[in-house]
């Protein structure tokens, strides 16, 4: 009985929502409703239904359409480039955002398919936002309780926190110096209200992407305030093991996530305040965290074929100075620092193995760090060691040298998770 009157309810919910987005009239709708002229730069003519936007023109819509923006709806068309733009030729495509005054929204879309969400916290990239295989792609920006849900062809793309309202007009287009290659725009419509897309559970539980200077994270939606908070930090090896964590913690604690964690080299720190060290100060104002486990992008940092990004001679100085920040920026907060992982060599027969130069640099940067964390009383979890027990025989042939399948990835989350216990034990949490 209880199931049948879960899916009566949840079918009654999804005809409810069609009904809405049926009934749904826009407040402003493309080739139906004037542009103001004061509103119109450059030449804009709607041609077959399509305006083409070339850096050369653009055109704006009232704040007004979007109503009190606590929920408001966003919709278009948008051409997908053909491959032949250069990445220069990018287009902020719509934009009432003011990054100053920390208000609105945007999307900045950059050739071959990439795109930037922009929000009054910063700016959040989208990889492949237009992939290969349509000419147009619609595009919904739905606001609820000031809460972007970004879709493509009604596929959620990126949930973003808080929108702020903006009273400035929505431009869509942008005046450049110079003409980019031509995007068609259609079938843009405006609602003061928020329609989401036939059979979008609006009750799911979603992190939302939080950006800022220098740092996106994905954060869980708190409803408990009493549990606690930890975030996980690292370079593309944490994609692995991240959502182990996530899961073990489920309805114990919330674990947000920061696939990144900013470059320790020494032109960040030539700077008056180090990049780095604003990427983290906004990470962490999303918190406050109980815990959060660290490892700075080092495949990527100590990478051999880029000596000038992590010497040698540095990274005690830029190591200390970073913990010593930590610690001043979050007090309350443990630290654990995540050994880097090893990177393989690929042998004449394709076989694998730890042994080779970029390799031998891992182990000793490894070691040198390890110094510095002692000295600090910073926590490690060694996953070296961990992969360093990893047979490598199903890895003969492949070309990746860095990356980890799924069973060690569960076995560098479970030992994350026992030092994350730990230090919240000793929190009494």
């Amino acid at each position: 009985m209880k199931i049948l009157l879960l899916a009566a309810l949840t079918l009654a919910l999804a005809v409810a929502a069609y009904a809405q987005s049926q009934d749904a009239k826009p407040t402003w709708e493309l080739g139906k409703n004037p542009i103001a002229p004061a509103f119109i730069q450059g030449k804009v003519e709607l041609i077959d239904g399509i305006v083409s936007l070339d850096g050369q023109n653009s055109f704006a819509i009232p704040a007004t359409a979007l109503g009190a923006q606590n929920d408001y709806t966003i919709e278009f068309e948008v051409e997908r480039d053909s491959g032949e733009a250069l990445p220069s030729d990018g287009l902020l495509l719509m934009s009432n955002a003011s990054e100053a005054d920390k208000i609105g929204l945007g999307l900045d879309y950059i050739p071959r398919g990439a795109g930037f969400i922009l929000t009054n916290d910063g700016r959040i990239e989208q990889e492949k936002l237009l992939p290969e295989g349509k000419r147009f792609y619609k595009l919904s920006f739905v606001v609820k309780d000031k809460k972007l849900q970004f879709f493509r062809d009604g596929l959620l793309l990126i949930a973003t926190d808080t929108v702020n309202p903006s009273q400035l007009p929505l431009v869509f287009g942008q005046i450049k110096s110079k003409p980019v290659k031509p995007y068609g725009l259609r079938n843009l419509k405006i609602y003061d209200s928020a329609i989401f897309p036939t059979g979008y559970d609006q009750s799911a539980e979603r992190m939302r992407a939080c950006a800022g200077p220098n740092y996106t994270i994905l954060r869980a939606e708190v409803k408990d305030p009493k549990l606690p908070r930890i975030l996980i930090i690292g370079d593309s090896i944490s994609m692995g093991y991240r959502p182990f964590i996530t899961e073990h913690f489920k309805g114990k604690a919330y674990v947000d996530y920061w696939v990144g964690g900013g470059w320790l080299n020494p032109k960040e720190f030539e700077e008056k305040t180090p990049p780095v060290e604003i990427g983290f100060k906004g990470a962490l104002s999303q918190g406050p965290y109980d815990v959060v486990s660290w490892n700075s992008m080092t495949l990527h940092m100590w990478n051999p074929n880029h000596p000038g990004r992590c010497p040698e001679e540095s990274i005690v100085p830029n190591y200390t100075h970073m913990v010593e920040f930590l610690k001043m920026t979050a007090p309350d907060t443990k630290f654990i620092w995540i050994r880097c992982t090893p990177w393989r060599a690929i042998q004449l027969d394709g076989t694998q193995t730890l042994e080779g130069p970029f390799n031998q640099r891992m182990v000793a940067y490894n070691g040198i760090v390890d110094t510095v964390m002692k000295k600090e009383g910073i926590s490690e979890v060694d996953l070296y060691a961990i992969a360093e027990k990893q047979s490598l025989a199903s890895c003969k042939g492949s070309p990746d040298v860095l990356h980890w399948w799924p069973e060690v990835s569960k076995l560098f989350a479970d030992a994350i998770i026992k030092e994350i216990e730990t230090q919240l034990e000793k929190k009494g949490r």
